[in-house]
């Protein structure tokens, strides 16, 4: 009798067997515990959109820090994955619920000068808080950042209990001296003469755009229905196109949706060494952009600073492309400072200008009347953008190979650049009004 040792390759292969089926079904439930801060997002949103009208934006911003706080909870004591599940479920909703109430609010009370670079302060104070999330990190544990970070929305409605409602809402409710005094408050305390001529303005607005009778009585409570059929009137659906053409070509161009696979592609372009120390540079960068936007935003307009920077990131593309084929084809070394220099700039002239104008225009490019359902579809619909462009990003570049998908990318930022060349108005400096009979008129 002659005894046979088992065969080296399947024994190799039926021990590492269930490892691998491990291995899958592990990244398969990574996926569907990542898609869980997607699915809600927009259901927040469109909640969000439906109370802002009967509740007021100042009740809706407190409404959305509340399953923040219960989320860190839920995320700090932690013990199974039925805590992480609710803890992602109730913070997508928190950051689904309020974007739209926070730009109505700050689009509503601002001044026309200050308006958009109030705007960008939601970004620059996103990508901080992200900065800020990676170097307590690296100093605590994870259950001890969850902790601080409840801090933040315990602030964040302490504050916001302060702040007065809005007077745009006021007015369209009839409550015309709680808005006199919301707007005195908002201007600096001032004297009700100080802004007399602002507030008989903002009740004006109100009757020219349909949220007030023009005697003075408050419009009729309408229905779910006859708010989305609001959509079909040119100053909600052309607005509507142009933002969803801004969120797609501005979330590409500077690469916001490859964000979760950025250390692959930095393996990709020769940057190996460091990586998580790069990560917290590239966020830095990002923020230090997003404060340079809120800075010249006034000074240069929306225009100029969104063609500029969108240009400049469509070079960056196509030369990143280019340098990643002329590596491959050993017509030049790879080098991981050019490599890094390139990423770099897409992410800093990126959020210079072309990632932070969506969310300057959508606080003021909507009609009164539509601008809190229209803002949180809006959010909703970006949102999903970018869920579709992360989920599909991997298979372009399998498809395309990395050189053509950044080459694309730039294709698709130029013509970005071209429509937005005829379909971007200038709104710096302009009014809620003017801004809304120019996409009712052209």
């Amino acid at each position: 009798m002659v005894y046979k040792w088992p065969s080296p390759k399947r024994a190799h292969f039926s021990e590492n067997k269930p490892k691998r089926a491990q291995i899958s079904n592990n990244k398969k439930k990574h996926k569907k515990y990542s898609s869980l801060l997607f699915m809600v997002h927009p259901f927040g949103c469109f909640l969000s959109g439906i109370l802002q009208g009967k509740l007021g934006k100042k009740r809706c911003m407190i409404i959305a820090n509340v399953p923040s706080i219960v989320g860190w909870a839920l995320l700090y004591s932690a013990e199974s994955s039925t805590f992480l599940c609710a803890s992602t479920l109730l913070m997508g909703f928190s950051t689904g619920f309020g974007p739209g109430s926070t730009s109505s609010y700050v689009g509503e009370i601002s001044e026309p000068r200050l308006r958009g670079s109030l705007s960008s302060l939601g970004s620059t104070a996103t990508r901080v808080g992200t900065l800020l999330t990676y170097v307590l990190g690296s100093f605590f544990g994870w259950r001890t950042v969850a902790m601080l970070s409840a801090i933040c929305p315990i602030v964040c409605i302490c504050l916001i209990v302060i702040i007065p409602e809005s007077p745009v809402w006021l007015v369209a409710k009839g409550k015309n001296d709680k808005a006199e005094k919301a707007m005195c408050w908002l201007r600096g305390w001032v004297e009700p003469e100080m802004v007399r001529h602002e507030f008989l303005e903002l009740i004006h607005y109100n009757e020219v755009s349909g949220t007030r009778g023009s005697k003075g009585h408050v419009e009729k409570k309408k229905g779910l229905l006859a708010k989305l059929a609001e959509f079909k009137e040119p100053s909600v659906y052309r607005p509507m196109k142009l933002m969803m053409a801004l969120f797609f070509v501005s979330n590409v161009v500077s690469l916001f949706h490859t964000r979760p696979f950025i250390t692959k592609i930095m393996t990709n372009i020769y940057i190996v060494d460091n990586q998580n120390e790069l990560l917290v540079i590239l966020t830095a960068l990002t923020g230090l952009g997003s404060i340079i936007a809120t800075v010249s935003v006034h000074r240069v307009g929306k225009r100029v600073l969104t063609f500029t920077t969108l240009s400049v990131n469509i070079v960056m593309l196509m030369s990143l492309g280019v340098y990643i084929i002329a590596t491959k084809d050993n017509i030049i070394e790879p080098l991981p400072s050019v490599s890094l220099t390139l990423l770099s700039c897409i992410y800093f002239i990126g959020a210079c200008g072309i990632s932070c104008m969506p969310w300057m225009l959508l606080i003021e490019i909507f009609p009164n009347k539509s601008r809190g359902i229209a803002t949180s579809m809006c959010t909703a619909l970006a949102y999903i953008i970018l869920f579709s462009l992360t989920k599909s990003y991997l298979s372009i570049e399998i498809y395309l190979s990395l050189e053509y998908t950044m080459i694309l990318f730039g294709c698709i930022g130029l013509i970005g650049l071209i429509y937005f060349y005829f379909s971007l108005p200038e709104t710096e400096n302009k009014t809620l009004l003017e801004i809304e009979e120019y996409f009712a008129t052209n």
